[in-house]
């Protein structure tokens, strides 16, 4: 593959010598506008390809998403559970107690002084 850089200017002046270029020598043309890449002609093989590798990566990451959801869904119903055991040892305590209690344990433990 050849890779070329060409004005835009010569780009619209020379439109049937660059798609001869592309076709038959498949080179791989970038245009340039004012010194900045703008377009990229290249044979359509190749633009197949690309695209045919794009969906590819695009289906793996989908494929990786999909897992890496699944592995943090079991990781979830796992610590759902466990919460479920610890919560079915503990007492029948009114919320507001718990509540209470929290206040109390943080009140004690802000009036101590700072070492």
């Amino acid at each position: 593959m050849k890779k070329k850089t060409i004005s835009a200017t010569m780009a619209s002046t020379q439109f049937d010598d660059i798609l001869r270029r592309v076709d038959c020598d498949q080179e791989h043309l970038i245009i340039e506008q004012e010194g900045i890449p703008v377009v990229v002609i290249l044979p359509f093989a190749d633009y197949e390809y690309f695209l045919a590798q794009t969906q590819r990566h695009a289906e793996e990451t989908v494929q990786t998403d999909l897992s890496s959801a699944g592995v943090q869904n079991q990781s979830g119903n796992r610590l759902s559970d466990f919460l479920d055991e610890i919560h079915a040892t503990m007492p029948d305590v009114p919320e507001e107690d718990v509540q209470k209690d929290i206040e109390e344990a943080i009140a004690a433990i802000r009036s101590q002084p700072k070492s």
